[in-house]
Order: structure tokens, then sequence, then C-alpha cells
């Protein structure tokens, strides 16, 4: 069930005037919200935390489902903002065939405070790696604009 369905219980409402029949009593649910999925029809949401070294390397990490825990292999080169989708995890359908899925939201998390060795090790890799601070697209005036110039 979803926030807002309406259930009809015919005949279990007030009487009706002068010995009539009983109406119809409407139920309208509320769904409680859940601490760790967010809801979307029969797909459940879920944003998961990874540090910078699961996503760099890649790791088998444990994620919540309906069921309880399960695993899941992240690839190495994982982004923030990148997501998964386990197809059946979701929400059962009302009719009672399938569910829906669980859609995963990578975030990866920076540590805010580093340990002497985690901060020469950052400036090891800082040394190691390129810098990609370019802006990751151009718009269509940029496009033009350099096709032109």
């Amino acid at each position: 069930m979803d926030n807002g369905t309406r259930l009809r219980l015919a005949n279990e409402g007030e009487p009706g005037a002068n010995k009539g029949p009983s109406g119809d009593l409407y139920v309208v649910l509320s769904v409680k919200e859940h601490p760790i999925f967010e809801r979307e029809d029969n797909n459940l949401h879920c944003t998961i935390p990874v540090n910078v070294a699961q996503a760099a390397l890649g790791a088998k990490i444990k994620i919540p489902t309906l069921e309880g825990e399960e695993p899941v292999d992240l690839p190495a080169g994982l982004q923030s903002g990148s997501e998964f989708r386990l197809r059946g995890r979701g929400v059962p359908h009302v009719n009672g065939h399938g569910r829906g899925d669980l859609i995963l939201h990578i975030r990866v998390m920076v540590p805010g405070k580093l340990t002497r060795e985690q901060k020469k090790l950052f400036e090891q890799l800082l040394e190691q790696l390129p810098a990609e601070n370019e802006p990751a697209d151009k718009g269509i005036l940029e496009r033009v604009r350099d096709y032109f110039a």
C-alpha cells in the first residue's frame, strides 16, 4: 500500500437516516517514512556512503534490503552519484505480481579529519594522480564558439 490509498468497507459506516442502510466506511492510509529507504511507487531508493579507497579500488559491501543485508560488489573507479539497480528488491506490487527495484545511490565520502599517516598517504597519492579540474562538458554555445574560432 502507498500513502493516500483508500479502502472502502461497504455498509460499515454510520447508519442511514430513518433506519436506512449503513453507509460505507473509507479508510485512507498513511505510510510512515522509513529511516533508510525512500519510496517512489514500488521502487526503493537508498543512499550508500563509501570511502575514497572503496570507490577507487572497488569493494564488496553489505547493503540493507527489506529482507536484511545483502552483499554487493562495487566496481573500481566508482564515482559519487553512481546508481545501481537491484531488480525485485523493492516493495511488492499491490496485485501480488512481482516487486519494484532497490536503487542504490553511491556517495563517496571524503574524510574530514586525517591522522598524520593518512595525510601523508593522501599527499603521496596527490603527487601520483593527474589533476583533472577541467569542466566535464562544454555547453552548446562554447562548442559553437570553439568551432568558429
